[in-house]
């Protein structure tokens, strides 16, 4: 189940739920997309803590858009391409399905992993990635990081962290070309 909150604009509310539709495992679960003013990030994603927290099969999630007037100098998020926006979404979605197979006891330890071990971080930021790509969203992905790295005018430091801690684009691109010759072959 879809909610919105703050997000008035509707292209992004569809691109959201266009992306949404396409991770049936979390269907089952709440979603919360909602617009704040977030400084230090563009997107997160996170579980909701309430009482629904406690039992992986019903806990609810947020993925939140930061509409922060600093970064909006960078990156507005409405004006983003379709593709580039369900990358991104696609990215965050991933999150969701890291953290729907995880117990609170795992959620907890990976908050603390993700915020103290680089290398954890890299891991985190990598599965998102992967679950998007196996989801279908491999091309979505790499138009995200093309804006990100090559288009916008986000500041050097925050192009570092993306450079240090995701899939590069080459990277990206090997997997997208390893899962077309997995489809090819499966086809023949």
């Amino acid at each position: 189940m879809l909610e919105f909150k703050n997000i008035s604009n509707d292209r992004i509310k569809d691109c959201f739920a266009a992306t949404y539709a396409k991770f049936p495992t979390l269907q089952d679960h709440r979603i919360l997309l909602e617009q704040l003013p977030l400084k230090n990030y563009t997107m997160r994603a996170q579980p909701i803590v309430n009482s629904r927290f406690w039992h992986r099969s019903r806990r609810d999630y947020r993925v939140q858009i930061s509409d922060h007037l600093q970064l909006r100098n960078y990156v507005r998020i409405e004006e983003l391409s379709t593709k580039e926006l369900q990358g991104w979404f696609a990215h965050e979605l991933g999150h969701v399905m890291d953290y729907q197979r995880r117990s609170v006891l795992s959620l907890i330890r990976f908050l603390f992993s993700y915020l103290l071990i680089p290398n954890y971080r890299m891991g985190a930021e990598r599965r998102a990635d992967l679950f998007a790509i196996e989801h279908g969203f491999g091309t979505e992905l790499m138009a995200t990081k093309n804006f990100i790295l090559d288009k916008s005018t986000l500041p050097e430091r925050y192009k570092k962290r993306i450079r240090r801690y995701y899939l590069s684009p080459t990277e990206l691109e090997e997997l997208l070309v390893q899962q077309s010759e997995q489809l090819l072959a499966t086809h023949e």
